[in-house]
């Protein structure tokens, strides 16, 4: 979707390729097009200027929403294109061009263009900012669980903020801090709990991991995930085996790796016995949990 751009040769001038309804648009796309790639692409010395803005404004308040939307896919695609070669600089200059020209387009576009820069080492990073915010979790997702520099206050401030939409794709990122991952044990469903629980990037507290343990006794999926867990201690999995039935304790003695078979054993040994050793206190696990956000800086 983001494409359409091409030369011959270094130096040749760029042809567009894609169609534009709006003919009364169609030279001034052109003209922005071309000021974009000399600056962009073929100089490679980039002044954002504000003569170049004011030109770039000006064609947006006059042109239709679908000239808005081609000159996005256009210059995105030329980002894309030259983004492993970009210095800072260019890519501070396509920030701010590509912020102009995705106000007011289509999600089904916001959604491809956050797809699209989400895996990329060095993205404009105000845009990324901006569509991991959106409202629209299809927006949103994509930068929220891949891209490395949405900074972790924002992150923070969504997970508090938004849905499970939202929240699911935080708790995919490859890597998710303690404070992040409370906050996700503490408004997220079942849905985003599978997903924590299944990451082994996600951060998790003691008190986490009760929690864990807790929406675990309701559910197999998220019990399975936790058995693989490099972090779960022998203690907090005997408690969840001592929390499940017959029939779960043998489906994770079935999936766990050789080296705790023996402690699922054990806890399903213990739970059939007369008196059973305590269990974590769950309830003091979520007090816990509940209370960080609050506690003094």
């Amino acid at each position: 979707m983001f494409a359409g751009i091409s030369t011959v040769g270094t130096g040749d001038p760029i042809k567009l390729y894609t169609p534009i309804k709006d003919s009364g648009s169609r030279l001034a796309l052109g003209t922005m097009m071309f000021l974009v790639a000399e600056h962009f692409r073929t100089a490679m010395t980039v002044i954002a200027s504000p003569d170049l803005i004011a030109k770039l404004d000006h064609v947006l308040k006059a042109g239709s929403p679908d000239l808005r939307t081609r000159m996005l896919q256009e210059v995105a695609g030329l980002f894309l294109e030259d983004a492993h070669r970009l210095s800072e600089h260019h890519v501070e200059v396509f920030d701010d061009i590509l912020i102009r020209l995705s106000e007011s387009v289509e999600l089904r576009t916001l959604t491809t263009l956050s797809r699209s820069l989400a895996d990329l080492h060095l993205v404009p990073r105000e845009l990324a900012r901006r569509l991991a915010n959106h409202d629209d979790a299809d927006v949103a997702a994509p930068m929220l669980r891949a891209c490395e520099c949405i900074p972790e206050t924002d992150l923070i401030d969504i997970a508090w903020m938004r849905a499970e939409g939202h929240l699911s794709a935080i708790a995919g990122r490859k890597a998710v801090s303690q404070e992040l991952t409370d906050i996700l044990l503490m408004r997220g469903d079942s849905s985003v709990l599978r997903v924590l629980a299944g990451n082994p990037g996600a951060d998790m507290t003691s008190a986490g991991l009760a929690m864990m343990v807790d929406a675990a006794e309701r559910d197999e999926v998220i019990a399975g995930a936790l058995v693989s867990r490099k972090d779960l201690s022998h203690r907090v999995l005997a408690d969840l085996v001592m929390r499940s039935a017959p029939r779960q304790q043998a489906r994770l003695l079935k999936i766990a790796g050789p080296d705790i078979q023996d402690v699922i054993r054990a806890a399903s040994a213990a739970r059939a016995s007369a008196n059973p050793p305590a269990t974590i206190d769950h309830a003091e696990a979520r007090a816990t949990v509940a209370a960080k956000p609050f506690q003094a800086v």
